[in-house]
């Protein structure tokens, strides 16, 4: 299926910052060249109108959720939450991020606290299960633990679509030339590798799949895909031509600049793996993030200006690069390209 023209930089792959590296000029005195990247910019709260915009779940609206101390706020869970009042807010939240109603950009939701799929909620996320099971445990206190159970999943799901569904059209309709979606989604939760590292394969288990083909809805009203790693990335890739009649929803890759827990920056094998395969994978892009530990210290923003200017900053430029020609040469600029699996 034919690729969703590009609505930003009309280029087939392209590479974001989203780091808050804004701190090393100013304190530091180290200058950081971000011309390489199609789009910068920095996720801290005080930063607004730019082409990239990160939706914490206390920047959009009333999102419902449970505090790790199980406090309630907006409600807890989506059936006990309010969406009128929810709805009524957007406007102003993203009014505060995105004050032009034409600027083009990515918005991505990052909405963490709860799972769609009540399946998908297991501890520490079952708190979200625990308290559906009780609200209709208060209703119907002579039902079967089935019963209840039963009609704990249909409330819980139903109002986790329409809140999502909801936010999504709104936003859209506030914000068009924005490319809506929420991170994380979809996912192949095959985090274990650390466990089975003998065995560990990184594919998507079959049942993940199958949950993920149950948030059709999701899809069908998103305008991106945002994951990372190769075995999500292509599961991502797998959604995406599946939703949209004509074409296929962009997919861009999260990834870190360095080494997780620590600021080791990636080795060539490692920006072939993340960056590189990404794009051959048909990805549309690629958005390195991070927090303010790449930037904590005259150091570390040395290192990241080194890395900027070597190795990272050669690569991005080789595979962009690459990636235009390509899409120049086979697809008349009109797509791009996919590496053929032999």
């Amino acid at each position: 299926k034919p690729a969703a023209t590009p609505l930003l930089t009309r280029r087939p792959f392209l590479v974001a910052w989203n780091v808050p590296s804004q701190d090393c000029k100013p304190r530091f005195q180290v200058s950081l060249d971000f011309s390489l990247f199609d789009l910068y910019a920095s996720p801290n709260e005080g930063f607004v109108g730019q082409n990239l915009t990160i939706f914490y779940k206390e920047r959009l609206g009333l999102y419902p959720y449970y505090t790790s101390q199980r406090v309630a706020v907006n409600g807890g869970v989506p059936q006990n939450s309010s969406l009128s009042e929810h709805l009524a807010r957007l406007e102003n939240s993203i009014n505060k991020y995105i004050r032009s109603p034409t600027k083009e950009g990515l918005a991505v939701i990052d909405w963490e606290e709860w799972r769609p799929i009540w399946a998908r909620n297991w501890k520490p996320k079952d708190v979200y299960r625990e308290v559906s099971q009780h609200l209709v445990y208060q209703r119907h206190p002579n039902w079967s633990r089935e019963e209840v159970n039963k009609q704990a999943v249909f409330e819980f799901e139903t109002a986790a679509q329409e809140f999502m569904v909801s936010t999504l059209r709104v936003a859209k309709s506030f914000r068009p030339k924005q490319l809506w979606g929420f991170y994380l989604f979809p996912d192949c939760y095959n985090h274990d590798y650390s466990k089975n590292k003998e065995s560990y394969t990184g594919q998507c288990p079959d049942v993940e799949k199958t949950r993920n083909d149950q948030l059709e809805w999701l899809w069908k009203e998103s305008m991106a895909l945002r994951k990372f790693v190769r075995a999500r990335v292509m599961e991502a890739i797998r959604i995406s031509q599946q939703h949209h009649d004509g074409y296929s929803l962009p997919v861009f890759v999260y990834t870190r600049p360095t080494y997780i827990r620590k600021l080791d920056v990636l080795s060539q094998m490692d920006l072939i793996s993340t960056i590189g395969e990404s794009a051959a994978l048909g990805a549309a892009g690629a958005i390195f993030w991070g927090d303010a530990d790449y930037t904590k210290n005259r150091n570390s923003c040395q290192a990241i200006k080194n890395y900027l200017e070597g190795d990272l900053g050669r690569y991005i430029a080789n595979v962009t690069r690459a990636a235009q020609l390509c899409s120049i040469k086979l697809c008349q600029g009109q797509g791009r390209c996919l590496r053929r699996d032999s």
